[in-house]
């Protein structure tokens, strides 16, 4: 994305001034000039559409903004009952210029995605780790592509099973080349799509998740640092990661969890028993090397727990301390979302399987 643009800001205000509900603003990748307004539709409905013009940034703002004065009065003049809108010389606008970029290899593609995905915002140490995995990876097939387009883009998406991880991993690289290669809304739509379907936990059973004597089992038997770290994780469903790098129990039992993926939270022990019988209070790490990115850092406890011949995943600490919480009356869905440290949305989507079963179980209890 370019660079924040004072002139351009001053224009919208400008239009803004005029009475003009069009602005100007820059395509993801940073070479064209969009129109932004709420237009009528064929249909009788009003949308907000980008409108994606043949105008470089920043040489043709002031091209832009006279054709943000001349959409904005032909919105006027429709919203007054004058004159029909000009659908045809608008709408055809939003379209993609091109389903192909003519010259663009699949090299080259990926360079100019990176480059746009780094500008997008300010990256932190875990940038490339991040870039590696979720894009560069997926879009592996691109390096042997002479020409890009909206084509070879869905074979990427296409090539995964879909309603799989790596199908929606692939939809959302794809999608990010579509951004940064201006291919078009239209374009980025049908990626998006394609990526549909997937979920974390769709299909988990109860049973898959460890039961609390098997946590106690294995965690007691683990050397001291890492028996601090799955004790945070069982006892707070905090992320490995979090517990390796940002966890502090305190003196009132609950844990600190400074930063990370969500933001800087509180979380409840459950049950609060662990906390003694593990220690919690008196911090202990292992001797790994923290100075990696969280991805990694994270994985380390994985790796300790089947080397100590654990017989679930790291995560399923986490999920199991969400399932404890579920059938605890005393902890509402929304307190256990904000102790683990998403939205109450992901919450009960993740683990809706387990509130119907409590449901259940609660009004057998009660016949």
């Amino acid at each position: 994305m370019a660079p924040r643009d004072p002139y351009l800001a001053r224009v919208n205000r400008a239009l803004r001034d005029l009475g003009s509900s069009v602005s100007l603003e820059v395509s993801p990748s940073g070479s064209r000039i969009r129109l932004r307004a709420t237009i009528p539709l064929p249909d009788g409905s009003w949308k907000q559409r980008r409108i994606t013009t043949s105008l470089p940034y920043p040489n043709g703002v002031d091209k832009a903004r006279q054709l943000a004065e001349e959409l904005g009065r032909d919105l006027e003049l429709h919203r007054m009952g004058l004159d029909p809108f000009p659908f045809d010389r608008w709408l055809q606008a939003t379209q993609a210029p091109s389903a192909t970029v003519n010259g663009i290899s699949g090299i080259e593609a990926l360079r100019r995605t990176e480059s746009w995905w780094q500008g997008r915002r300010k990256r932190g140490p875990s940038s490339e780790v991040s870039w590696r995995t979720t894009y560069a990876l997926p879009l592996q097939p691109l390096l042997e592509q002479p020409v890009v387009g909206i084509e070879t883009l869905k074979a990427i998406v296409e090539s995964k099973p879909a309603g799989t991880c790596s199908r929606r991993r692939a939809s959302i690289a794809a999608t990010a080349v579509a951004q940064a290669l201006d291919l078009g809304p239209e374009a980025v739509q049908q990626l998006r799509e394609l990526g549909k379907g997937y979920s974390p936990l769709k299909d988990p059973a109860p049973r898959d998740l460890p039961a609390d004597e098997m946590i106690v089992e294995v965690v007691d038997a683990l050397p001291s640092g890492w028996q601090w770290v799955a004790g945070v994780c069982a006892t707070y469903g905090a992320r490995p990661h979090e517990a390796l790098l940002m966890a502090e129990v305190q003196r009132n039992g609950l844990v600190a969890i400074r930063g990370g993926k969500t933001g800087a939270r509180q979380g409840l022990p459950l049950p609060k028993a662990w906390i003694e019988r593990w220690g919690l209070l008196n911090k202990r790490l292992p001797g790994i090397n923290l100075e990696r990115d969280h991805r990694t850092v994270g994985s380390q406890l994985g790796v300790a727990l089947k080397r100590y011949g654990a017989p679930f995943l790291a995560y399923d600490l986490r999920h199991a301390w969400a399932v404890r919480a579920i059938h605890n009356p005393q902890i509402s869905p929304s307190l256990a979302a904000k102790s683990l440290g998403h939205s109450l949305m992901v919450h009960t989507s993740l683990y809706q399987r387990w509130f119907d079963s409590a449901s259940m179980a609660s009004l057998v209890a009660q016949m």
